[in-house]
């Protein structure tokens, strides 16, 4: 197992990796093969875990330790959008009892290594997010971005107002003078339709004669 807070730690093993269902022993010996170096994942998760005994472990923290490459892809994914490529987090959560991820932590198990079960300190997520390199060589010089899950981000497009302020102003300024002409209009015709009506000059015609 890995000795918590140290930057060198001894790895059993017999462990059997969660992802690939292989002991370590076979997972490091297959990477060994081809001379390279196996990078492993140490988790850490705090908070208070699922269980019978949930009071008595709620304080302490649960290790897990993955197969680095299939732990990434669990957690990391490539996102695609107008800016470019860029790797982030999906899932921070460990992929066994689901309790949030509080240190993610790389160790690499050198091929040409004396002590080739020894795991020397790598990098954390951190390292991994901003560095293709350190991405480079827990992928084994395979190339992260096509490793990863692809998510495409589109960006909203920004909302036009219909009108703004101004023209909405503008545009009641516009109606009040229609309206006023208008009614400007209307009282000019109804004038002159009395002033010429048939009956007011008879009646003026009459009242002469008189």
């Amino acid at each position: 197992s890995l000795k918590p807070g140290s930057q060198r730690c001894a790895l059993e093993g017999s462990t059997v990796e969660a992802f690939t269902q292989k002991t370590f022993s076979e997972l490091i010996g297959e990477c060994h093969s081809r001379q390279c170096d196996y990078y492993l994942a140490r988790v850490i998760c705090t908070g208070t875990p699922v269980g019978p005994d949930r009071e008595d472990r709620k304080s302490r923290k649960s290790y897990h330790c993955y197969d680095a490459r299939q732990l990434c892809k669990y957690v990391f994914e490539m996102v695609i959008s107008a800016e470019g490529r860029k790797v982030q987090i999906k899932n921070f959560k460990d992929p066994i009892n689901q309790r949030t991820i509080s240190e993610l932590y790389f160790f690499r198990l050198r091929h040409d290594s004396e002590t080739p079960m020894r795991a020397e300190y790598a990098g954390c997520h951190r390292d991994f997010l901003e560095s293709q390199s350190f991405r480079s060589k827990v992928f084994n010089q395979e190339d992260a971005m096509d490793a990863l899950s692809v998510n495409f981000k589109q960006n909203k497009a920004p909302k036009i107002p219909f009108l703004t302020r101004r023209q909405v102003l503008s545009v009641f300024m516009v109606l009040l003078c229609v309206l006023l002409l208008t009614t400007l209009l209307v009282i000019a015709v109804e004038k002159r339709k009395f002033t010429t009506s048939p009956v007011q000059n008879y009646e003026y015609k009459v009242g002469k004669k008189i």
